[in-house]
């Protein structure tokens, strides 16, 4: 909205959503699901980065001949990894979902943790 008087207004529909009760209302299970969206998505970013900059140090490498990279054999391990978390990913949420007072809320939460 645009500032009157030099202040910042809110619509008075969004105020009487997002008061000071409001994620006290919303339970433990949207917070934890918060919190730990807003941590993976942190920890993503971090590890998108560092694993792309290791990639084009070793691109470079490779391209004037210092470094001879076995790519398939690359792969063959990353498909490990891969298969390797979608199985720990899906025992943490059942974890989750057996452990929290609410998987919807709970999910609710993370999917706004990733979006924030």
């Amino acid at each position: 909205m645009a500032p009157e008087n030099g202040a910042w207004t809110v619509p008075a529909d969004a105020a009487g959503l997002f008061n000071e009760t409001f994620f006290l209302k919303l339970g433990f299970s949207f917070m934890v699901g918060l919190a730990l969206g807003f941590a993976l998505k942190m920890a993503f970013k971090l590890v998108v980065l560092v694993v792309g900059l290791i990639l084009l140090g070793v691109f470079a490498l490779q391209y004037v001949g210092i470094l001879d990279v076995n790519w398939s054999g690359l792969e063959i391990h990353y498909n490990g990894w891969v298969d390797w978390l979608g199985v720990h990913a899906g025992a943490f949420f059942d974890f989750i979902g057996g452990n929290l007072t609410s998987a919807a809320s709970f999910m609710a939460g993370l999917l706004m943790g990733l979006k924030l």
